[in-house]
């Protein structure tokens, strides 16, 4: 069993107004922009908080029903967005518990509690204790699952436990949407520092093998490191989502050579032990 080594890192923010859209017109309004691996890194700067402040968890819910957005912490404000069921929120103050403060793709406001579930988030202790409980139970048996049978398991706002092949390194990501692949975005900013650290502290687009962790399986995937386009998790210091590919996913754009690259990936995954 590897040990992980965890270190935390902070990204700037940045925002993006949301309107409330399907999970399938999101991916299709999201094509990846892109065209070569020459692609210059953007390179990570730490501008606004000191490298040994530990942040605090965020408190993340998911939408149970279809549910409005308001101005104020009543049905009478005024409604600023239906946010679809299955959508990851970022909650900044519980109040009286019947109504909760809400960030979601950068629009701040109020959320009626009752349809809003808490997400449980771990730290990296946790995860490396729940990862090795894992391969303990299944023999540590990576699966190859198709794009088809994997997007079964990766709906819209599920949680997935992800885990560099080549440096161990480990963090949380969730659905954003499902098309030709899964959209995926981090849950808080120290999933993300986590994330481009296994990046080498640079994002770039070229992907790396990586096994999901979703439920009590393991499967073999790829990752992308260029986060782009849009994202819905407010706080979590990544601009946009990432791409992430199971065997015989394709991307939005259809490049040829980054879906051989992708899948190339999932093969290494696939070949790994975890």
């Amino acid at each position: 069993m590897r040990k992980w080594i965890m270190g935390i890192a902070m990204l700037p923010i940045f925002a993006l107004a949301f309107a409330p859209v399907s999970a399938q017109a999101a991916f299709n309004m999201y094509a990846e922009p892109y065209n070569s691996f020459d692609h210059e890194y953007i390179a990570y700067v730490n501008q606004d908080q000191g490298q040994d402040e530990e942040p605090e968890m965020p408190m993340i819910f998911i939408t149970t029903a279809n549910l409005n957005l308001r101005r104020g912490p009543d049905t009478g404000s005024e409604r600023i967005a239906t946010i679809n069921r299955g959508q990851l929120v970022y909650v900044t103050d519980l109040r009286d518990g019947e109504w909760f403060a809400v960030t979601v793709g950068g629009q701040a406001g109020y959320m009626y509690a009752e349809f809003l579930d808490e997400v449980v988030t771990t730290t990296p202790a946790e995860r490396a204790q729940e990862i090795e409980e894992l391969v303990a139970a299944t023999s540590g048996v990576v699966e190859r699952l198709t794009w088809s049978e994997a997007r079964q398991l990766t709906t819209r706002g599920t949680t997935l436990t992800i885990i560099d092949v080549r440096t161990g390194i480990t963090w949380q990501m969730a659905s954003f949407s499902n098309g030709n692949h899964s959209d995926v975005e981090t849950l808080t900013a120290t999933d993300t520092a986590e994330m481009l650290r296994a990046w080498g502290g640079r994002w770039c687009w070229q992907p790396r093998p990586v096994h999901v962790i979703v439920g009590d399986r393991i499967l073999a995937a790829s990752l992308n490191g260029m986060p782009h386009a849009g994202w819905t998790i407010s706080g979590n210091n990544m601009n946009g989502h990432v791409c992430l590919h199971f065997y015989g996913s394709r991307t939005h754009n259809g490049n040829r050579s980054h879906e051989r690259d992708h899948q190339n990936a999932v093969s290494e995954a696939y070949r790994a032990d975890i």
